[in-house]
């Protein structure tokens, strides 16, 4: 329990020291001057790589268990509706042909 409190007290200070840096650097170009569009596209993948690094990324072991979650179920559901449409298909013929 204590070692988790000290982990997220880490994250929430990194967050904070990143959040000033990205101030910092957002106040550089709002001072109305014009600025060359070389260093508002500088500018934005500076801020994209400081959001990029706010990410909580998940582990090897969670994206692992997310994907297998995900192919099962998309597996599962695939075989379902292949089930349904192919049942439908042999009981709407069946019924055409009694009908006729």
């Amino acid at each position: 329990m204590n070692e988790m409190n000290r982990e997220m007290r880490r994250m929430s200070e990194r967050e904070e020291r990143l959040a000033k840096k990205a101030d910092r650097n957002v106040g550089k170009y709002q001072s109305g001057e014009k600025v060359s569009r070389l260093k508002r596209v500088a500018n934005y993948l500076g801020e994209v790589r400081t959001e990029l690094k706010r990410v909580n990324w998940p582990t090897s072991s969670t994206l692992t268990s997310f994907t297998v979650v995900t192919i099962v179920t998309i597996a599962f559901f695939t075989i379902f509706i292949f089930g349904m449409d192919f049942s439908f298909k042999n009981t709407l013929i069946n019924l055409l042909s009694f009908g006729g």
